[in-house]
């Protein structure tokens, strides 16, 4: 074979292990966002559950007050029915959407869940009008019939009926959860054994490829030599970025394997204290609140995986307009309050950029701000204050993020913007999240033309400055 065919005959190998590389990597993308679907369309179903096991017990103790203490009572009886109906709604609707994540070889054996919802719901009108009848009886002085019926129609039928319908929801829930953690485990070593394999074949057929054409180029000329040895180099560098993609990716799915089944082991113990039919009201209101607990921090971490998901696909789209800063600040500052008032924390502001104005989208660099907040919120102590201040300096603008936790380290301020990195002290704080925020907020600031970085303060506490440019209306 001539040299130009042993050429021809590497670039072809090349290309196919190439493209076999991006079907892998597309393959293991498109089951990574299935999962993320329908990991978050269970998670949605099983919240509007677990709080449907909670609007139950609030609506029989509210129907039980009534009729002990009388009509004084009727609004939260009315609440009561009122949460009940929008929980029902909720659920309806998060069945529909778990469906709707399914293919159609599963579909079909989960549209029983769309039919137990529509018996709950059924179950409870039902129960609702026997608790009418009740209220009515004891509103006429029929205290007895009142209780008799409350009792065999209401108590009972809650207790027997409706509420294992609800258990068996729940625990089907968990089982659906469980399902698809195992699925997600099996498909990443599926994807990583084809990826290995592939990767050993490539280098396999490459090396052999290559030997043949160090042989004929030894016998070329130097310019021919030149040109084969830049080619070669291409392909090794072509070939290392794509194992450095399917690494990034592996560690991604491992990450999400080991976040996700943290809140969930935990939902399921306390849900098994709950469940358990002996504790008492107290050691049951606070198994369900240690459940919703981490529900929320579930939801926080579909909530990465979904911001992660979103970044790049959002990454082209800008719509700048001429705000004022303070306007920007102060939307950011008000929903960081709501963060962190939880933590017992306070944020404050010091605006001093004159009123100053700049060409920005005004929701995503909002949503750079609130980044920064989150971040303060997590790495500061209860009773401390976080500060943002403004400024301006010729044509540029600046926005401080200040808390007073306990700094970042020299080895974490060096990596805190790549997406992923979880730095050194989140474990001790406990701080949920898959290590994206700074990284997003950094990509939102470059598209506003500006710098943004992370440093300890000069009184404690860590400082994320941002600069921006002004408008150009503003300039001097």
């Amino acid at each position: 074979m001539t040299v130009r065919g042993r050429i021809v005959g590497l670039g072809l190998a090349s290309l196919a292990a190439l493209v076999a590389m991006i079907a892998v990597m597309a393959y293991g993308l498109s089951l990574a966002d299935h999962y993320v679907k329908r990991v978050d369309a269970v998670h949605r179903r099983f919240e509007a559950i677990a709080e449907l096991d909670g609007r139950i017990n609030a609506y029989g103790k509210e129907v039980a007050s009534v009729l002990l203490l009388g009509r004084t009572s009727m609004p939260n009886v009315q609440n009561a029915r009122i949460g009940m109906e929008r929980t029902f709604a909720r659920l309806t609707r998060a069945t529909r959407d778990e469906l709707a994540a399914l293919d159609s070889r599963t579909m079909e054996s989960e549209m029983i869940e769309l039919e137990d919802v529509r018996r709950m719901i059924e179950l409870y009108h039902a129960i609702d009008m026997s608790a009418a009848r009740a209220l009515a009886a004891s509103r006429d002085g029929d205290a007895a019939q009142a209780t008799e019926l409350y009792g065999r129609e209401v108590a009972f039928r809650l207790a027997n009926e409706l509420q294992p319908l609800v258990d068996s929801a729940l625990t089907d829930e968990r089982n659906e959860v469980a399902t698809e953690l195992a699925a997600v485990q099996r498909d990443q070593s599926t994807v990583v054994m084809l990826a290995g394999a592939l990767a050993l074949v490539s280098a396999a057929v490459l090396g052999g490829l290559g030997l043949l054409l160090h042989r004929s180029i030894r016998r070329s000329d130097a310019r021919l030599e030149a040109e084969i040895a830049d080619r070669t180099s291409e392909l090794t560098a072509a070939n290392a970025r794509l194992r450095a993609v399917d690494v990034k990716r592996t560690q991604f799915l491992a990450d999400v394997s080991h976040e996700l089944r943290t809140p969930l082991t935990v939902l399921r113990g306390e849900a098994d204290v709950a469940l358990r039919g002996k504790a008492s009201g107290p050691e049951l209101m606070s198994a369900l609140e240690r459940i919703r607990g981490q529900s929320v921090e579930l939801s926080s971490l579909l909530d990465d995986l979904i911001a992660y998901a979103r970044s790049d696909a959002e990454s082209q789209q800008h719509h700048p307009a001429v705000l004022k800063l303070e306007d920007i600040v102060a939307a950011a500052v008000a929903e960081g309050q709501v963060l962190a008032e939880p933590r017992e924390v306070a944020v404050v502001t010091a605006l001093g950029d004159g009123g100053a104005r700049v060409d920005a989208d005004f929701r995503r660099l909002r949503q750079a701000l609130m980044i920064g907040l989150d971040n303060a919120v997590k790495h500061s102590p209860p009773g401390s204050r976080i500060t943002v201040t403004t400024s301006r300096a010729g044509d540029r603008v600046g926005i401080a993020i200040a808390d007073q936790g306990s700094g970042i380290s020299e080895e974490d301020r060096l990596h805190v913007f790549e997406r992923f990195y979880r730095g050194s002290k989140e474990g001790e704080l406990m701080n949920q999240g898959l290590g994206i925020g700074l990284a997003i907020a950094r990509d939102i600031i470059e598209r506003h033309h500006g710098t943004i970085g992370l440093e300890n303060g000069p009184e404690g506490g860590a400082v994320l400055a941002i600069t921006l440019p002004v408008a150009a209306e503003q300039r001097p």
